[in-house]
């Protein structure tokens, strides 16, 4: 596989270097898209507006996630009363890479999220939620706070929450149900109890080792076709590379054969500078063959190798002209 990760390292490099110009048309697109969003969540900032600021953080982050960003994104959550958002917020902040290129704006944001990421943190209420009725670690049961899914792993122990009035639901798969509502403040630490009514006479809780076992089953197939898919995928961008650059590769040769009398090119024409291409497209276009080859063979073997299940997926590689890929059935 390692073998197959380095082929495939190139392919990509290659189709990297001849996307660069339109990416970087994008990536300034995004940079001027990122600075108006940023101006309107600051006037948003300005009126108190705390929702609309946080979305349009949010979203110019997403366009080009700098520090400076992330960090206004957590002063607004803070701002707003989203107190857990704006942790995890500030501690992406932190963690920006920074080097010796990074601006000085740059690396205050990291020193400022830090400091008040150290002030927020203790003021954080925490919430104990206790169901009562059913086991926390059922499958058949779902809690949610203010609409949104609380982990398993939260019930029980102290988590953070936001301070305020928060809806509490448990709800099991067999129809039974426990609402409750909390109030908490900055600082506070309360437990809270959803009782859930008994199940009714008869009723048993799903059991889910059948399920667990047929996941278990199918995981090693469905990983390794995942694999043979992304390896078949790479020899089909590997093939396509190879014969891009060779149809390319074929006319240099023709142009510098015609401006290069007796195989001769005098060093600064056109000649010379068509078979210097030519050398290099050729390279690429072996390079391309190779990683199509052992992509495609990898694919192949992993895909003949894996475990069989009911329905056999179909699945072809196609090269053309202008565009290369896989079809089939799944």
């Amino acid at each position: 596989m390692r073998r197959i990760w380095g082929s495939s390292f190139v392919a990509c490099a290659v189709a990297l270097a001849l996307a660069t110009p339109a990416r970087a048309q994008e990536d300034d697109a995004n940079k001027n898209a990122a600075r108006e969003l940023a101006e309107q969540a600051a006037k948003a900032m300005e009126a108190e507006d705390w929702a609309k600021a946080q979305d349009l953080y949010q979203r110019a982050y997403a366009l080009v996630p700098a520090p400076t960003l992330s960090l206004r994104h957590a002063r607004a959550l803070a701002k707003g009363g989203r107190w857990v958002e704006a942790l995890e917020a500030y501690v992406r902040t932190t963690r920006a890479r920074l080097d010796a290129s990074s601006s000085p704006a740059f690396r205050e944001a990291v020193e400022q999220a830090s400091s008040e990421l150290a002030e927020l943190r203790p003021r954080v209420p925490r919430a104990v939620v206790v169901v009562k009725g059913v086991d926390r670690k059922s499958s058949s049961l779902s809690v949610t706070v203010d609409g949104r899914p609380l982990a398993a792993a939260l019930i029980g122990v102290p988590a953070p929450m936001d301070p305020g009035k928060h809806e509490l639901i448990a709800r099991t798969t067999d129809g039974r149900e426990a609402r409750a509502t909390l109030e908490i403040q900055e600082k506070e630490e309360k437990s809270i109890e959803l009782a859930l009514p008994p199940a009714a006479e008869g009723a048993a809780e799903p059991s889910a080792p059948s399920a667990k076992a047929d996941a278990k089953l199918s995981a090693p197939s469905s990983a390794q076709r995942t694999w043979a898919f992304v390896a078949l995928g790479v020899g089909a961008v590997g093939l396509g590379v190879g014969v891009t650059t060779g149809l390319m590769a074929t006319s240099k040769h023709q142009s510098a054969e015609d401006s290069c009398p007796e195989g001769r090119c005098v060093e600064g024409s056109s000649g010379a500078d068509d078979a210097e291409a030519f050398r290099n497209l050729r390279t690429l276009s072996t390079i391309g063959y190779v990683v199509g080859a052992v992509g495609i063979g990898a694919g192949v073997t992993l895909w003949l190798t894996a475990p069989k299940r009911t329905e056999q997926a179909k699945v072809g590689v196609f090269v053309g002209p202008s565009s290369t890929g896989l079809r089939g059935r799944f």
